[in-house]
């Protein structure tokens, strides 16, 4: 697969998302554009990186478009195992997984260094003290971790999570992490995002 860029990625990833619940048989570029705000032009170029061959007169066979996608990015590859480190307020939020029930995704445990929250709160998943996060990681086979800690534990916390073994992170801390290469970080952050939206 070509090198696409991230924004590409996103939209494409999204794309698929919303195919999943598209109904017609086939969809046009204009129609995507209505869906998604994304001007056509923007999803044919977008399309065009994955080289998809399931272009029909009027528009895209829904079907094809959706395997060509859900191929390119390994969407329906082996359970990938996540976990959430930080049970404050946003750590919290997050423990309703149920957006991810239709993915490869799958949250299998939550840290925090306060042992109290972790013995309170309550998850469809297990929820131990940050003490035990090498433990859990290894015996859980766990890949993926969503950062939501404080400020002050952010680099400290990621650090142990490369010790882990750990490949990715979404943070949703305010800080730049320090990663080594081959180790992806997705930086989100609502005042980002509202930001970007202020000045368009």
């Amino acid at each position: 697969m070509q090198n696409i860029p991230l924004p590409a990625k996103r939209r494409l990833v999204l794309l698929e998302r919303l195919l999943s619940a598209y109904k017609e048989k086939t969809i046009t570029s204009q129609k995507i554009q209505e869906l998604t705000g994304w001007t056509s032009a923007v999803v044919r170029r977008d399309i065009s990186w994955i080289d998809v061959k399931c272009g029909a007169t009027n528009g895209y066979k829904v079907a094809e478009l959706k395997a060509a996608l859900v191929k390119s990015f390994n969407l329906e590859q082996t359970e990938q195992r996540c976990c959430i480190v930080g049970l404050g307020r946003m750590g919290q939020a997050l423990l309703d997984t149920s957006e991810l029930f239709e993915s490869s995704f799958k949250i299998v445990a939550g840290f925090d260094s306060s042992v109290n929250k972790t013995e309170v709160l309550s998850s469809a998943f297990p929820l131990h003290p940050t003490t035990l996060m090498k433990k859990i990681i290894k015996e859980e086979a766990i890949s993926f971790a969503i950062l939501t800690v404080d400020p002050e534990e952010a680099q400290p916390m990621t650090e142990l999570l490369l010790e882990c073994g750990i490949k990715g992170i979404v943070n949703y801390t305010p800080c730049v992490l320090t990663v080594p290469k081959g180790v992806c970080v997705e930086n989100v952050s609502l005042l980002t995002a509202l930001s970007t939206l202020a000045i368009q």
